[in-house]
């Protein structure tokens, strides 16, 4: 293989760009990594402030089982999996946030969210 042929990985200041382009917070690790996983998972657009219902013991294979308390206000970034969350209908849609609250739990989606939850 050549070299003009290889594709070069993306470097940590397009990832930034790439970030801003999309309105995604770059996180604070600025870590190559996270950032990338960022890009793949996150949607442009606010989170959702939500609180869980009721129990979601009985969907071990679904993403609202990330949720275990009902007490607590998880914060999770627009992505599919908050997507998945709210469509399950367990949880209560609280707001509409740019960033979590002190008072909340952020709530990623796992770097083994398509092996996990696909």
């Amino acid at each position: 293989m050549s070299k003009k042929s290889q594709k070069k990985a993306p470097t940590k200041a397009k990832l930034v760009s790439q970030l801003k382009k999309n309105e995604i917070p770059i996180p604070e690790s600025a870590n190559k990594a996270d950032m990338e996983h960022r890009l793949k998972h996150w949607v442009s657009g606010k989170g959702f402030l939500v609180r869980l219902m009721k129990s979601s013991q009985g969907r071990p294979d679904h993403p609202v089982s990330l949720l275990t308390d009902r007490k607590t206000i998880y914060w999770i970034p627009n992505s599919d999996m908050a997507k998945r969350i709210i469509e399950s209908k367990i949880v209560f849609v609280m707001d509409r946030t740019e960033k979590p609250s002190s008072d909340t739990t952020f709530l990623d989606v796992p770097l083994d969210y398509d092996m996990r939850f696909a």
